[in-house]
């Protein structure tokens, strides 16, 4: 069933509405969505810097193979201190593991 046609909150106003109960005369500016928050600036700006720099560098670093078990087919770059435990996204936090490594790690990190 269709709303019933509701007028304008301004005060004297007995237009219908359009958006947010206001007519168009009164209705609010269109905005795009841009309210992003500092803290997820810093981490949208830090996981691009892992993508294009760091990620490469620990590949190449550790010759493109696990540096647990050697396997060369599957790899991921791993934090190795986690971001949400106070790790950084830098090189030196870096290392290469297979699929499986990287899910036995991420295992023991999600155990109390």
């Amino acid at each position: 069933m269709p709303r019933a046609a509701s007028v304008c909150l301004v005060r004297g106003c007995v237009q219908r509405t359009v958006r947010n109960g206001r007519c168009p005369e009164h209705a609010p500016p269109e905005r795009p969505w841009s309210r992003v928050s500092p803290r997820n600036q810093v981490r949208d700006a830090a996981r691009r810097l892992w993508d294009r720099q760091v990620r490469p560098s620990a590949l190449a670093r550790d010759r493109f193979a696990c540096v647990r078990c050697g396997v060369r087919d599957g790899l991921e770059v791993d934090h190795i201190v986690p971001v949400a435990q106070g790790g950084t996204w830098t090189l030196d936090n870096a290392q290469t593991l297979c699929r499986s490594c990287h899910n036995l790690k991420s295992a023991k990190e999600r155990r109390p």
